[in-house]
C-alpha cells in the first residue's frame, strides 16, 4: 500500500496493537485507542505523517504476504473513518522488525508527539 491515506478528521479513531507470536498475552498487546477529537490539530497532523511513513512497510490483512506467520510479531493499525454519510475502516499490518521507531513509541505510550 503506497498511496497516501485519506485525511484524518475529528471523527477518526485509530486503534494500535502489537499482535502475533506463539503465545497470546493480552498485556503485551497493549491496545491503544486514539480518538482524533481528543488531540490537537498539530498532533493530528503528526499522526497523519507517521501513518503515511508506515505505508511502505504495511500489508493489508488477509493477503498472502501479510505478517503474523509463526513467531513474528506485528503492529495492527485500524483506522476508523466516520462522517455523516460514510463509515469506513482501513487495517494495516506492519511487521515489528520493520516498524518505524515513532510507531513503536506511539504503541508504548499512547501519546502523539507534536
Amino acid at each position: 500500500m503506497t498511496q497516501p491515506l485519506p485525511p484524518l478528521n475529528q471523527d477518526t479513531v485509530i486503534e494500535l496493537a502489537r499482535e502475533g507470536g506463539f503465545a497470546f498475552i493480552p498485556k503485551l498487546a497493549g491496545l491503544r485507542r486514539i480518538a482524533l477529537a481528543d488531540i490537537t490539530p498539530a498532533q493530528r497532523q503528526r499522526l497523519n505523517q507517521l501513518l503515511n511513513q508506515t505505508l511502505p512497510y504495511a500489508r493489508e490483512a488477509g493477503q498472502p504476504d501479510s505478517p503474523g506467520c509463526g513467531d513474528q510479531r506485528y503492529f495492527r493499525v485500524q483506522i476508523n473513518y466516520a462522517s455523516q454519510n460514510l463509515c469506513s475502516e482501513i487495517v494495516l499490518l506492519i511487521p515489528e522488525t520493520r516498524a518505524p521507531q515513532a510507531l513503536v513509541d506511539l504503541w508504548k505510550t499512547g501519546q502523539v508527539d507534536e
